[in-house]
């Protein structure tokens, strides 16, 4: 009888320590886990940041102006002025935030243009092409 006591003793020991193996196992898995999601969560906030809303000129006959990192969706207003001539128009930036506006009309090299684009969710963006003729 005291054999089967000492037995049991014994087993009980050995499947505790089993037992005491498999709970520090499951521990530091769960600390990986925790510490994975911690930095998972981490990223969207430094990916999420946008980047500054641009516009430039890609062609002075016709007139096109590329806009870049708006918010998808938004209208945007763009504003051409030369000389004393203003020209507006509204285009709605893509899915990745960008858009094209294209006027029936060219510019030559030899003036200064001046672009203002301005989106319905409060982006901004502004360039101007400075005049390359010589003088």
């Amino acid at each position: 009888m005291e054999r089967e006591g000492r037995l049991r003793a014994a087993l009980s020991r050995s499947v505790w320590k089993a037992g005491a193996r498999y709970i520090l196992f499951l521990m530091r898995r769960l600390f990986l886990v925790v510490a994975l999601f911690a930095v998972l969560m981490a990223l969207p906030t430094a990916a999420g940041t946008r980047a500054r809303p641009s516009v430039t000129v890609t062609r002075v006959i016709p007139l096109t102006v590329r806009g870049a990192n708006f918010v998808a969706g938004e209208r945007v207003s763009v504003t051409i002025r030369m000389f004393d001539t203003y020209r507006k128009k509204t285009v709605t930036a893509g899915r990745r935030g960008g858009f094209l506006a294209t006027y029936r009309f060219g510019a030559s090299k030899c003036v200064t243009i001046h672009v203002v684009a301005r989106g319905s969710k409060g982006s901004r963006a502004t360039t101007t092409v400075p005049a390359t003729c010589a003088p």
